[in-house]
């Protein structure tokens, strides 16, 4: 006996792949749940920056004060553009120097005075600035720390404001505070 073919007895053939709907629904859940879970980039280059900033800065000061602990010697630290002179003021985005202050009591970059270190421009930093007026930064060989102005160094603490370009009102800022011995501390909060 013969069987004909019956509506319910149809072999269909399997397909496999994703339709074009489907392709495009999930590329678009996933654009969404990327979008969600990826924290705004901008702002994590900016705490980059910052933190890389701090960090040169920080390795500056400790250098200056074991240098000065090591060698028995006044290290100065300052705000230099072209690693040959300081500038004389209490922004330091632009770059600094450590040298040993032979003329100590000038309180300045004189020639043949030796450079321990030339720090360029931080990238991405609108601002790094020093507190009270401080213009430089003396390290005695008996590990105290002397902030002052070019008037003349007066004996305390400073604290470095380390701020990124492009900051917004969610942006942190970095504070350096250096201690009366020369030890620095980092602390990020808001402006």
């Amino acid at each position: 006996m013969k069987h004909s073919p019956s509506l319910f007895n149809t072999h269909l053939t399997k397909q496999e792949g994703f339709t074009l709907v489907e392709l495009v629904v999930t590329l678009a859940l996933a654009a969404i749940m990327v979008a969600l879970a990826m924290p705004d980039f901008g702002e994590t280059l900016r705490s980059w920056r910052r933190d890389s900033a701090t960090r040169a800065l920080t390795s500056s000061l400790h250098l200056a004060r074991t240098e000065a602990i090591k060698s028995s010697r006044r290290i100065m630290v300052c705000p230099s553009s072209n690693g040959t002179s300081c500038t004389g003021t209490t922004e330091w985005r632009n770059g600094w120097m450590v040298f040993v202050d032979d003329g100590a009591t000038d309180q300045a970059f004189d020639t043949g005075e030796r450079i321990l270190q030339v720090t360029t421009a931080p990238g991405g930093i609108a601002s790094l600035t020093s507190s009270g007026g401080m213009t430089f930064l003396q390290f005695f060989p008996t590990s105290l720390m002397a902030p002052g102005s070019t008037a003349g160094a007066t004996t305390g603490a400073t604290t470095f404001t380390v701020t990124p370009s492009g900051a917004t009102s969610a942006t942190l800022v970095n504070k350096v505070t250096v201690s009366r011995v020369g030890r620095a501390t980092v602390a990020t909060t808001h402006p």
